[in-house]
């Protein structure tokens, strides 16, 4: 057993000091167990029943899933014990959990948003570009701006999510927080945009779905800013949307949800005829938006996919012709996407091998390649680039002058070894008989591959490392993953990531333009036929909650 204060290995034990309804100390392995086993132990010393027991570590509730290690538990860590009774300890632990996971979201939309503006991002699966609705790239008067917008963009797709799963409550508080993020934006920008809109439409859905009545008759005023906006971005007749959008109209989805919410808020507020207007405009709209099922044949024998047929014969209006123009269209457009994603992420790998530059910028590969002609190695060039924080003529005067080229190449030296190695060099190592282990040390202490070479052969070269040759012809792109992370944790270390909530929430933003218009539109039919139905049994007196 190890001593308060020793360092535990994996199989030692560590005491943690215990305050609160139970007083004491628990000697538990850190390294090895969870909450869950640690809840466990403190229910078996304490003798109260393990659900009434509620454990805190500096602030914060601690989930049975979580390891005690990556919690950041030591030994003589302090832990706050609390208690509830049986009956109220499920819904408790839920609440404390939903909150701890609201405040994680945020956390993370707002660790990713301040990432998404560096050279290149230490995110290494995903990184964050925004484009406007004819795909070129935005532009922003400053970088709070850029942050606030990519914030609320992220969280607005968490919700979306949230909303899909039909997770209402925590989505309004997710959609609370993008909203809040979107009006830090500069006026004039947001208001030309219609993700705020379409934000305060699906607040207001889910009010709607949780038959918050109460909560719909504030929400009369939302909509009607909803409104506001998507004249402005759209054009009052979606003039200007047809021709961003090549005359399609892609929106109608959205607009369906919107005067369907503007009729049934109108409807309990009393003014009928304004619901039953509202709501005949929508299943106006919502009967544009359904797909024969002829077309949708016609459409699949050409090749389509279900989903390509139906999102083209909904934007272009059930035309046939029109429909296939769309749905190509947008086959060129997302394999010119996928080509520049999988160029973007080759810049991105090749600037993290580089490192940064003194003012902690990505070395700039257009003069790189600029100065290639010039004979020298990529690796030289880059560095001089570093270190003059990519100045093209420093650069050129550091690789024309023998001190100075000296002096770089014994910096790269440094750098190299401190960051790692080439994987290239390491597998060519490892294909002549080496393990990676030694490859990889032979590489740190010398010049390259042929003193490296001659060091591993002096070295003696053990038979039995030729069965790892075929550790050779791993993946390329995952080594070089492995190298870059390495690299961005020496320039980051101070920083700690919640990869798990970041992954989550990267993976809801999918960069597909129209799935934000490509709603189904099942559950605003089947309102729309209640409400009329209600209307049209009503008096003008309004419907109480």
């Amino acid at each position: 057993m190890g001593g308060d204060g020793a360092s535990a290995g994996d199989g030692e034990e560590s005491a943690l000091r215990v305050a609160g309804a139970w007083s004491g100390i628990l000697r538990v392995p850190i390294q090895r167990w969870s909450v869950a086993e640690l809840r466990a132990e403190a229910s078996r010393v304490s003798g109260f029943d393990v659900q009434s027991i509620n454990l805190i570590s500096a602030g914060r509730n601690l989930r049975d899933a979580d390891n005690l290690r990556d919690l950041g538990l030591h030994a003589n860590s302090k832990l706050l014990m609390t208690r509830i009774g049986r009956e109220q300890a499920a819904p408790v632990i839920r609440e404390c959990e939903k909150a701890e996971r609201l405040a994680r979201i945020r956390a993370a939309a707002e660790a990713m948003a301040s990432r998404s503006n560096e050279d290149f991002s230490s995110m290494g699966d995903y990184d964050l570009s925004l484009f406007n609705q004819n795909g070129e790239a935005l532009h922003f008067k400053s970088d709070s701006d850029r942050r606030a917008l990519v914030m609320g963009l992220i969280l607005h797709a968490k919700a979306r999510k949230l909303i899909e799963a039909s997770q209402y409550r925590e989505a309004l508080e997710v959609l609370a927080f993008a909203e809040e993020s979107f009006l830090l934006c500069d006026r004039s920008m947001i208001e030309h945009v219609d993700n705020l809109p379409f934000l305060q439409i699906d607040m207001v859905w889910c009010l709607f779905m949780l038959r918050d009545i109460g909560g719909l008759g504030v929400a009369k005023e939302r909509l009607a800013e909803a409104r506001r906006g998507l004249k402005r971005a759209h054009g009052a007749n979606l003039e200007r949307l047809r021709v961003l959008q090549g005359g399609f109209c892609p929106e109608l989805a959205i607009y369906v949800r919107l005067e369907l919410l503007e009729g049934v808020v109108a409807f309990h507020s009393g003014l009928v005829d304004a619901a039953r207007a509202s709501l005949e405009a929508a299943q106006q709209k919502f009967i544009k938006l359904q797909v024969p099922d002829e077309s949708l044949v016609i459409l699949a024998d050409m090749g389509f996919t279900t989903k390509e047929a139906k999102r083209g014969l909904r934007v272009s209006g059930q035309d046939v012709d029109r429909a296939v123009e769309f749905v190509m269209e947008q086959r060129d457009i997302e394999k010119r996407k996928r080509a520049e994603d999988e160029q973007h992420r080759k810049n991105l790998r090749e600037q993290r091998r580089y490192g940064k530059t003194r003012s902690g910028k990505a070395v700039d590969l257009k003069q790189l390649n600029e100065l290639v002609p010039l004979g020298y190695d990529k690796l030289l060039i880059a560095e001089a680039l570093k270190q003059t924080d990519n100045n093209t003529g420093l650069a050129i005067d550091i690789l024309t002058n023998p001190a100075h080229l000296e002096a770089l190449q014994s910096a790269l030296s440094s750098s190299t070894t401190r960051r790692g190695v080439s994987h290239a060099d390491v597998s060519a190592l490892m294909q002549m008989g080496f393990s990676r282990e030694r490859a990889t040390a032979a590489l740190q202490s010398s010049g390259g591959v042929a003193q490296a070479l001659e060091k591993l052969i002096a070295e003696g070269n053990s038979s039995n490392e030729a069965a790892v040759m075929g550790e050779g012809q791993e993946d390329e792109e995952q080594q070089e993953q492995a190298q870059e992370h390495g690299a961005a944790a020496e320039e980051d270390q101070a920083q700690v990531r919640d990869v798990e909530m970041e992954d989550e929430m990267a993976g809801n933003v999918t960069g597909d333009a129209y799935e934000e218009y490509d709603l189904e539109v099942t559950l605003e039919g089947n309102a729309i036929a209640e409400y009329l139905s209600l209307v049209e049994g009503s008096s003008s007196q309004p419907l109480r909650a």
